[in-house]
């Protein structure tokens, strides 16, 4: 992130998923460590709107939200209501992309869909692009987003790979090399541990925990139910629930 570069992340979730994904945490987090980065969360309103506009789902939304934020910002991002953050998104925020997502491969469950393996499968629950023309292409693509088993994701993974536009991108994938900023810690929350106020797990940091695994996982954010030590789910604890005070009135 250059000291000019306007940023934003952005979350949808509608009134029923609110609460159960765990929406306030990611607010909290997310405002922790990003204090000067801009938080949007699409809710009901802007929701029930822009479906009927566009004739869309939320398996479709992404770029088509993304869309309403790039007049105004440089580097958009998308980032699903059901993570906690852990630290500073540095890799997220840093300069020299044009696209960037998390890597998908894990020990919980992987995907691949045509010309692309598990190995090479990106995540879409964090997807950030400084390119508007991406949105555009990610959107189209996205009508038919129905037709495949990981709906937007399975759409997000054919463009970044086969595009002819995308292809030429500076594309990253944020935690390929190091770190974890999604899905890839999945099944691996036994061995988060922490150390020097960071949590790690095999000598990378857990910068954003992606609790991910469908509905079924319904309600998220129970930390307990982890398999984490305990020292790890009180700092999970600490960060998803410590509030700041705010004014929303006069005194």
């Amino acid at each position: 992130m250059t000291m000019k570069e306007r940023v934003v992340f952005f979350t949808i979730v509608s009134d029923n998923y609110y609460y159960p994904v765990g929406t306030p945490v990611l607010i909290n987090s997310f405002k922790r460590f990003h204090p000067d980065i801009d938080l949007v969360v699409f809710r009901q309103d802007v929701i029930d709107k822009v479906f009927k506009e566009k004739g869309i789902n939320f398996y479709m939304a992404k770029p088509t939200f993304a869309k309403l934020l790039t007049p105004y910002y440089d580097l958009v991002v998308n980032i699903d209501a059901d993570h906690i953050i852990l630290g500073r998104l540095d890799e997220v925020l840093a300069p020299g992309y044009d696209v960037g997502a998390p890597w998908n491969y894990n020990d919980y469950e992987n995907m691949s869909i045509e010309n692309v393996t598990e190995k090479m499968f990106v995540q879409g629950g964090m997807v950030a692009s400084r390119d508007k023309k991406f949105w555009d292409i990610w959107e189209e693509k996205n009508k038919e987003a129905m037709k495949y088993p990981a709906q937007e994701n399975s759409v997000l993974n054919l463009i970044w790979y086969n595009d002819p536009y995308v292809k030429k991108l500076r594309r990253v994938i944020f935690d390929k090399e190091n770190n974890y900023l999604g899905c890839k810690s999945l099944n691996r929350e036994p061995e988060f541990y922490l150390k020097d106020g960071k949590v790690m797990c095999r000598k990378e940091q857990v910068k954003a925990y992606h609790w991910a695994k469908g509905a079924g996982a319904l309600p998220k954010m129970q930390f307990e139910t982890l398999g984490c030590s305990q020292e790890v789910v009180d700092f999970m604890k600490a960060i998803a629930f410590y509030g700041k005070t705010q004014i929303y009135g006069t005194i």
